[in-house]
């Protein structure tokens, strides 16, 4: 069976002279979803183009939703501002200005009325929750209370603020395109992957068997981990540093990739990726930490 539940918590305010520079704060959705079968762990799903995602673990069976635009719609000097850069060719493009001004054009003489909404939908399925919001020209703030055990599954683009996490023991995956992945007090598998931002992970411990990977673009990659720990790290960096205040066994590698097609009419060609390879207290679960442009640090939990 499928719950769905959509709140569209609706202020207008008017935009006459005094009005705005009243504006009140816009208000939050509220929204509290219960899984099918409460007794085994859920999941939720979570995806969004502009805001912030924050999930926090708590004592509870349900999962509690609050959604509030960051800042206000624009007003109407913005959008004439918009347009004015719009004409010197910094914005938008020949056919979109002339919609404007055929909007401005229609609207002359009338007020403006401005509309907030959060367009929160939620929907449950088979021990799933699917969190969305409406796209608009304001970022959302997400703040997700669900159970320890809940596992995650989250993806937040151009955003500065990106993903926190903390006190969730199930699978994560999170994925930014331009914000930072904060986890704390996290101890399931961790998928991390981050274009333009850092990762940072503190665990209070470590699934063993479960491999976990973080992968960044553009920042670093930091990860503290339980002092008891037997994890092998697999690490990579081109254009940074390597840090860790373990005593770990290092044996670097070169993984060896080999393509032969000549006997399909091509070439040959043998490629080796430098790869360092770290045993704490003696091995274990399998961690993979690759970034690009970014120094790697490998904490011990004090």
């Amino acid at each position: 069976m499928k719950t769905i539940i959509r709140l569209a918590g609706i202020i207008v305010l008017l935009w006459a002279a005094g009005l705005a520079d009243n504006a009140q704060e816009s208000q939050a959705d509220h929204a509290v979803v219960s899984f099918t079968n409460p007794a085994k762990p859920g999941t939720v799903e979570v995806d969004i183009s502009e805001g912030s995602i924050a999930v926090r673990g708590y004592e509870g069976k349900d999962v509690i939703i609050d959604a509030r635009w960051r800042e206000k719609a624009l007003t109407k000097e913005e959008q004439e501002s918009e347009a004015a850069l719009a004409e010197e060719g910094e914005e938008l493009d020949q056919e979109e200005l002339a919609r404007k001004k055929a909007q401005a054009e229609k609207a002359k003489g009338m007020k403006m009325l401005q509309i907030e909404s959060m367009g929160l939908t939620v929907e449950e399925e088979e021990n799933i929750i699917r969190v969305d919001v409406e796209e608009g020209k304001r970022s959302v703030d997400l703040l997700i209370q669900v159970p320890f055990s809940t596992s995650l599954r989250l993806s937040c683009r151009d955003d500065e603020r990106g993903v926190t996490v903390d006190r969730v023991d199930g699978e994560i995956e999170v994925e930014t395109s331009d914000g930072p992945i904060i986890l704390t007090n996290v101890s399931g598998p961790v998928v991390a992957d981050s274009s333009d931002g850092e990762i940072k992970a503190v665990f209070g411990k470590v699934t063993p068997g479960k491999p976990m990977s973080f992968s960044a673009m553009e920042g670093d990659i930091d990860i503290t981990l339980p002092f008891d720990v037997k994890a092998s790290l697999k690490m990579k960096t081109d254009e940074g540093q390597i840090f860790t205040d373990f005593d770990v066994q290092l044996t670097p590698s070169q993984q060896k990739k080999e393509e032969d097609e000549r006997k399909e009419g091509g070439g040959y060609r043998v490629s080796f990726e430098k790869v360092t390879l770290s045993l704490i207290n003696g091995g274990g679960v399998e961690i993979q930490l690759t970034t690009y442009e970014g120094n790697i640090y490998v904490r011990k939990a004090k």
